[in-house]
């Protein structure tokens, strides 16, 4: 244990939690891969999760988890307001006997709203997932930490601009992944 100014300081290695980050990360961008993309998506989620839990044990910084998690709730919260309100529409077109206009704007009205609610939440959620990063960033004195979580959450902002959002989410989940392989194996942690 070393002191620096009044608060010792002692040195982690983050080794194994580094790694599930990024196995973790590689395996959400394979997500895409047909039949088998939903699985390995689902366990790579859980790997990071445990990584990020983990670290912000590790590290001493209870926040980082904390905002994870808030994102993870709002990711849920607003696919299911989403879900709900599209169909909710789609029922009422269907309860529209003829397929008259008003059900037809009934339907257009709440699939943009839903819409507009699901970006509004999702855009929350990123934000929180970007403020993680940055205290991780700090944490582990890895800036490609915080670039990543930038790079998420413009994407998030900018997905409502003909999807262009999701490519830099992408590129945000690469810099990740790449960011927890090569992170410091050992860093110093301030506290008691």
């Amino acid at each position: 244990m070393m002191e620096q100014g009044n608060l010792p300081t002692q040195r982690v290695n983050i080794s194994t939690q580094k790694m599930l980050g990024g196995i973790g990360y590689i395996l959400i961008l394979l997500s895409w891969i047909p039949r088998i993309g939903i699985l390995l998506g689902i366990v790579g989620f859980v790997l990071w999760l445990i990584s990020m839990y983990q670290l912000s044990n590790m590290l001493r910084r209870p926040s980082i988890f904390q905002k994870v998690l808030i994102a993870f709730i709002l990711n849920i919260v607003g696919t299911v307001i989403a879900f709900a309100f599209g169909l909710m529409t789609g029922v009422s077109l269907f309860a529209s006997v003829r397929g008259e206009i008003g059900a037809i704007l009934g339907l257009g009205l709440g699939v943009a709203f839903a819409i507009i609610v699901a970006y509004a939440i999702s855009l929350v959620a990123f934000y929180f997932y970007k403020e993680a990063y940055e205290i991780l960033a700090q944490a582990t004195a890895h800036n490609l930490f915080k670039i990543g979580g930038l790079l998420l959450f413009i994407g998030a902002v900018t997905t409502i601009l003909f999807g262009l959002g999701v490519l830099l989410i992408i590129v945000g989940e690469i810099v990740l992944a790449v960011a927890f392989f090569t992170a410091p194996n050992e860093v110093e942690v301030k506290g008691t």
